[in-house]
C-alpha cells in the first residue's frame, strides 16, 4: 500500500469519528484490601451447624476498587464470607462518603470456610447465632475503610477486557452435570502511565467449598488472588456468579494440594484471557439500581428471624425488600443477583445483555439463599434448594427486574454505532458539499453492527440503516469491534488497515472527500 493510500485511510476514518468526549470519559481506578479475620476464633459459616474453627489457615479480607469515569464514580467490593445480609450491605453504604452510596457493589466470594456472618451457623437449636457481633461490627466498619482507602488511591487508569469459555476442571455440577456455566470475565485496571495492574476483577461462578475443616480459609479464592497477583501484581477482586443449584468445586475432597490446583487453575483460566484482552482508555459508566419486593414462603427463614439468629433485622414480615443493580462500562455489562442464582437464571440474563463482555454477579448486596427458577422450585431434585429459597417467586421478580433494566442502556458495540450515525445528519455542512452526489456504505460487522449508507445529493445528507440496492461509490469495511478500537484510541486507522481489519473500496477522491462534508 502506498503511503497516499495509508494517509487517504486515517483522514478517512478520523473523519468518520466523532470525538470521543462526548460519550466517553477518561478513567481513573484505585483499589485498597483490608482484612477482616476475627481476633477470635469464629463459627465457621457452611456446611453444618456448630463447626467452630479451630486454626487460622490463610486471612479473609475485603478487597476493593473504585472506578471512576468522569464525573461517575463506583466501588466494586469482595469480601471473603459466606454472604452478607442487604442491611448490613446499607449500613456499610452509610459510612461512605467518596462514592454515592447508590453506586456500591458488595459482593461475597461465599466461601465455607469463613466467620459466620448470616448466623445459622451457631448452635441454631438452642437459639445461638453463629454471629460473633463485636466482630460483625467491626468488619462493617473495615469493609467502609476499604472502600474510602480505594477512593484515595485513585490514579488515571486504561481498563483491559475479556471473556473466555470452556474453563475445565473448577466446577461441577452436582445436580445436573450440563447446566453449568464455563465462562470467565475479567475486567482489569492499569495505571495511565506506567502500566501497572491496580486491579484484576475476576468473575466466575463456583462454590468455594472444597475444604470442609476446622480452618478459617478463603478457600480456592485465596490460591485464585495468589496466582493472579504474582503474574499481574495490584489487587485481585473475586465476583461469584450465578453458583447456585450445587454448582461446586470440581475436586474428590479435602486436601490444601487439591485446593491450591482448583484455586490456581482458575487463576490461570483468569490470565489466559488476559492475553487476549482488549484495551479500553475511555468508557461511560452508567448505573442503575432498583428494590423489589419478594413474597417470602419460606417457614424456616421465618423461625429464624423470630429466633434472633440472623444479626439483623430481616425476614420478618410476608415479603422481603432487596435490589438488583445494572451496571456499563464501556464494552463491560453487569448485573447483580441477590443471592445464589442457578445457572439457567444466568443463562437467561446473559441471553439478554449485549456487552462484549457479561458478568452476572451473585450474593450481591444481599443474601436470600437459592433464586430458583418458578419451573425449579419445588421439584424432588431440588427439594434442599428449594427449602432454602425465600419462595417461588425469586427467580421471576430479579429477572424481569434486570431484564428490563438492561433494555434501558445499551453498552459499548450497540448503541454507540447506532448513535454515532443518528447523529450525522446534524453534523452536516451544505456549504461544503455543493455539487456533490455520492453514496458512502459502512459496512460493520459483529453484534452492534450493520449495514449504514450515506447519501449526499442536493445540498443535503441521508442516513440510513440497511443496504438499499443502489450501488455505492464507496464502501468502507470493518468490525465492531476495530471501529470501536479506532474510536476509543486502542488502534490507529492505519494499522487496521494494514492488518486487513478495515477494506476501503471505490473511488479514493470521493473517500477522501468524506470528512469535509461533516463538522466534527
Amino acid at each position: 500500500m502506498s503511503h497516499l493510500a495509508s494517509l487517504l485511510v486515517s483522514v478517512l476514518v478520523l473523519s468518520l469519528l466523532p470525538p470521543t468526549a462526548s460519550w466517553a470519559q477518561a478513567l481513573q481506578a484505585g483499589a485498597a484490601r483490608v482484612k477482616i479475620t476475627p481476633d477470635k476464633l469464629p463459627y465457621l459459616a457452611g456446611y453444618g451447624a456448630n463447626r467452630r474453627a479451630e486454626e487460622v489457615h490463610d486471612d479473609v479480607y475485603a478487597s476493593a476498587l473504585v472506578i471512576q469515569a468522569g464525573e461517575t464514580k463506583m466501588a466494586i467490593v469482595s469480601c471473603d464470607l459466606i454472604g452478607l445480609l442487604r442491611p448490613a450491605v446499607q449500613e456499610i453504604r452509610s459510612k461512605v462518603t467518596s462514592v454515592p452510596a447508590e453506586n456500591i457493589l458488595i459482593g461475597c466470594t461465599h466461601t465455607h470456610s469463613g466467620p459466620d456472618s448470616i448466623g445459622l451457623w451457631g448452635q441454631p437449636e438452642q437459639g445461638v447465632s453463629g454471629v460473633d457481633k463485636e466482630w460483625y461490627a467491626q468488619m462493617k466498619n473495615r469493609v467502609a475503610e476499604a472502600i474510602e482507602e480505594a477512593a484515595k488511591n485513585l490514579q488515571p487508569a486504561i481498563m483491559k477486557v475479556a471473556t473466555a469459555d470452556g474453563v475445565s476442571r473448577v466446577s461441577r455440577n452436582v445436580r445436573v452435570e450440563r447446566i453449568l456455566d464455563t465462562s470467565i470475565a475479567v475486567l482489569q485496571m492499569r495505571h495511565a502511565g506506567d502500566g501497572k495492574t491496580i486491579a484484576t476483577v475476576v468473575n466466575y461462578a463456583v462454590h468455594p467449598e472444597l475444604m470442609n475443616i476446622r480452618a478459617l480459609t478463603s478457600d480456592i479464592v485465596h490460591y485464585l488472588r495468589q496466582t493472579v497477583e504474582s503474574a499481574e501484581g495490584g489487587i485481585t477482586v473475586f465476583l461469584n456468579g450465578a453458583l447456585g443449584g450445587m454448582v461446586t468445586v470440581d475436586s474428590p475432597g479435602d486436601d490444601w494440594k487439591e485446593c491450591e490446583r482448583v484455586g490456581t487453575a482458575l487463576g490461570q483460566a483468569a490470565l489466559s484471557a488476559l492475553r487476549n484482552a482488549v484495551e479500553v482508555r475511555q468508557a461511560t459508566l452508567n448505573i442503575q439500581r432498583a428494590e423489589v419486593n419478594i413474597p417470602l414462603e419460606n417457614e424456616r427463614f421465618k423461625q429464624a428471624a423470630r429466633a434472633g439468629l440472623f444479626p439483623e433485622p430481616v425476614l420478618q414480615t410476608d415479603e422481603v425488600t432487596t435490589e438488583v443493580m445494572h451496571i456499563v462500562l464501556g464494552p463491560v455489562q453487569m448485573v447483580t443477583l441477590p443471592g445464589e442464582a442457578f445457572p439457567n437464571i444466568g443463562f437467561q440474563l446473559k441471553r439478554h445483555m449485549k456487552g462484549d463482555v457479561k458478568m452476572v454477579v451473585g450474593l450481591a448486596n444481599d443474601e436470600l439463599g437459592y433464586i430458583l427458577s418458578e419451573a425449579d422450585y419445588g421439584l424432588k431434585l431440588y427439594e434442599y434448594e428449594t427449602s432454602m429459597s425465600v419462595g417461588e417467586k425469586a427467580g421471576r421478580v430479579v429477572t424481569d427486574k434486570l431484564i428490563a433494566m438492561a433494555q434501558q442502556v445499551a453498552p459499548a458495540g450497540t448503541s454507540r454505532v447506532a448513535a454515532f450515525f443518528d447523529a450525522l445528519p446534524s453534523r452536516f455542512r451544505a456549504d461544503r458539499a455543493y455539487g456533490a452526489k455520492v453514496t458512502y456504505r459502512i459496512n460493520l460487522s459483529g453484534e452492534g453492527g450493520g449495514v449504514w449508507e450515506i447519501h449526499i445529493a442536493e445540498g443535503k445528507c441521508t442516513v440510513r440503516r440497511g443496504a438499499s440496492g443502489t450501488p455505492a461509490d464507496v464502501t468502507i469495511s470493518t468490525s465492531v469491534q476495530t471501529f470501536l478500537a479506532v474510536v476509543e484510541g486502542r488502534m490507529g486507522p492505519e494499522q487496521a488497515f494494514m492488518s486487513g481489519q478495515l477494506l476501503v473500496d471505490g473511488d479514493l477522491f470521493l473517500a477522501q472527500r468524506l470528512g469535509d462534508f461533516f463538522a466534527f
